[in-house]
């Protein structure tokens, strides 16, 4: 069992193509996201989708076809579903969430308020924090770094270690 992170996969964000590069429009975001999930998410893995999931109740669903034993939302400032949506394709829904020696949320925390953890995070997109206590999971920062858009635990550790 693998664990994968994310953040702002921005499913059902109709201008999407006019802030993320390489991508053409909605759909080719979504495919794109969906094409790396499929292909490095096993049936036993847990994922985190460290906020702005989807946009809407249509692109929403895209969740219930993905690969993975469970899902969890750490919610965005774009998830503005009502929280039985989520939970409709999402284990659990959560604010913040303390995972081993990590916090995990949408936009970075205080530092005064990591207490020792490192805040594995979304919402700058290419914008990452200079400061090993940070790492930044948007899709556009993980692209840039590993060449796919979802990356595991693993590396993270590895990640942060080295720098």
């Amino acid at each position: 069992m693998s664990v994968w992170l994310c953040s702002d996969l921005h499913f059902g964000h109709k201008n999407i193509q006019k802030f993320r590069g390489g991508v053409e429009s909605e759909e080719d975001n979504r495919n794109q996201i969906i094409r790396d999930w499929n292909r490095l998410v096993t049936k036993r893995d847990d994922v985190y989708v460290l906020g702005d999931a989807a946009f809407t109740m249509d692109t929403v669903k895209c969740f219930a076809d993905l690969p993975g034993a469970r899902k969890y939302l750490i919610r965005g400032n774009h998830d503005l579903l009502n929280t039985s949506v989520y939970l409709k394709y999402f284990t659990q829904v959560y604010g913040l969430f303390k995972y081993k020696e990590f916090w995990l949320s949408h936009a970075p925390i205080h530092p005064d308020e990591l207490r020792g953890k490192v805040n594995l995070h979304g919402h700058v997109h290419y914008q990452s924090i200079d400061d090993r206590r940070y790492f930044n999971c948007c899709v556009e920062n993980i692209l840039a770094l590993k060449g796919q858009r979802l990356i595991s635990l693993e590396e993270i550790r590895e990640y942060v270690k080295k720098n």
